[in-house]
């Protein structure tokens, strides 16, 4: 059964003071009835992204424009089995008011709960739980924060109503005092979703940046800084506070399991959100929280810099596997720390790695920051006996003559494959 989420447009205005002679528009984009006329896709059309693709499209309604970029899926009215119409963001739209108005709330009803939209520019805030924005801003953009997660790649909007008022010289403030205070990242990320926080940055460090999200650590839990545009460092140690709001990656661990729903906690931008309120110091990289892979596979270590020794690291179909006492996670180097003509070990070789625990796709992952292999006995007898330099011993230590049969050898200290 869908369910749908509606909130009355009244919300919208919560707040804010408008002046006498203000003139309060609706524009209502109905989706779901499909009032601009717009070309919808089926599921017919599955495997066609370019069916009711609206990129490139200026929809107006009212005093209003609404325009899109796509993302990992294209923004496009969808129009499902059971006869449900909604637009299917993958990416970001942006609406804008006609010259002398200003856009003051927006109202958004959703299907199934899929809302995952995040205000990205414009004066105002964003309440996710309840789908209302309310601001003052000429032109307002969103975004889809989990574009990338092919589970949650869009959001799917039955209507959206916008608000307009006559264009002031107002512009928004939140109030700071609504703020929640917590002293640390544990305390943060403990916080309901979307709640709106003062976080106190007490020698927390970054311990690694990909594009616009940075990891950042303090002594008691890591999160995500994910599209805060602060222009941080690896190795930046931060001191002072930060307003952001309790954001999250949602994700299903096991589609089996009786969890409803995992989350990895996100700091994310809000209308305060400065690097005037903190100092950055450069310092050395983090050092890494050494874990046993039975201590490390658990959610509340997400986005530390951690290390794990003796795994062994091979090439499993396409993934990078690193497995130790029969537990396995992933590995790449996505962030791209390690140096650019590297080859990942595939053949089971012993590995000390460091890198950030997260989660992509369907499993645990480690965003490698550093690799390196480990020594084996029979290397420490070659570099004590160059007699021995450039002979073959098969894994138990054994040197070996003449042609190799099938198996694992080592060479030089390194192993190596004969199949």
């Amino acid at each position: 059964m869908n369910i749908i989420t509606k909130l009355s447009a009244l919300a919208l205005l919560c707040g804010w003071q408008l002046t006498a002679n203000a003139t309060t528009q609706e524009n209502v984009y109905d989706f779901a009835n499909n009032n601009l006329n717009l070309e919808v896709a089926t599921p017919a059309d599955w495997e066609d992204p370019t069916k009711g693709v609206i990129s490139g499209q200026e929809l107006r309604q009212g005093d209003v424009v609404l325009t899109s970029v796509d993302g990992a899926k294209p923004n496009r009215m969808w129009r499902t089995n059971a006869g449900v119409t909604y637009l299917q963001v993958g990416g970001k739209i942006t609406i804008t008011a006609d010259e002398g108005r200003a856009i003051t709330g927006i109202t958004f009803e959703v299907q199934n709960y899929k809302f995952f939209l995040e205000a990205q520019a414009g004066n105002g805030e964003l309440d996710a739980t309840n789908y209302v924005w309310s601001g003052n801003s000429t032109a307002i953009t969103f975004d889809n924060e989990n574009a990338a997660n092919e589970w949650n790649t869009q959001s799917l909007l039955l209507t959206m109503t916008v608000t307009t008022n006559d264009a002031n010289d107002e512009t928004y403030t939140p109030d700071a005092t609504t703020y929640v205070e917590v002293s640390s990242i544990a305390e943060f990320n403990a916080l309901e979703v979307g709640t709106l926080a003062k976080l106190t940055l007490n020698n927390a460090q970054v311990n690694g940046v990909d594009w616009s999200t940075a990891y950042v650590e303090d002594a008691s839990a890591a999160v995500e800084f994910d599209g805060l545009n602060l222009d941080l460092e690896r190795g930046d140690i931060l001191n002072g506070y930060i307003y952001v709001k309790r954001g999250q990656f949602y994700y299903d661990e096991d589609p089996d399991d009786d969890v409803d729903g995992r989350e990895r906690p996100q700091a994310t931008n809000d209308a305060l959100t400065s690097a005037d309120t903190y100092t950055k110091t450069s310092g050395n990289e983090l050092q890494p929280t050494l874990f046993t892979m039975a201590e490390l596979l658990n959610d509340a270590n997400f986005s530390k810099l951690v290390a794990l020794n003796n795994v062994a690291i091979s090439l499993n179909g396409r993934f990078y596997i690193a497995e130790a006492d029969g537990l396995q996670v992933r590995v790449n180097d996505m962030l791209g720390y390690l140096p650019h003509d590297y080859e990942i070990p595939e053949n089971g070789e012993l590995c000390n790695i460091t890198g950030i625990f997260s989660w992509n796709g369907l499993a645990y992952q480690i965003y490698l920051t550093s690799i390196e292999s480990t020594p084996t006995s029979i290397s420490n007898v070659n570099a004590d006996n160059n007699e021995k330099e450039g002979a073959v011993f098969d894994i138990m230590g054994r040197q070996m003559q003449g042609t190799l049969p099938a198996g694992i050898y080592i060479k030089n200290g390194h192993k190596f494959i004969v199949r």
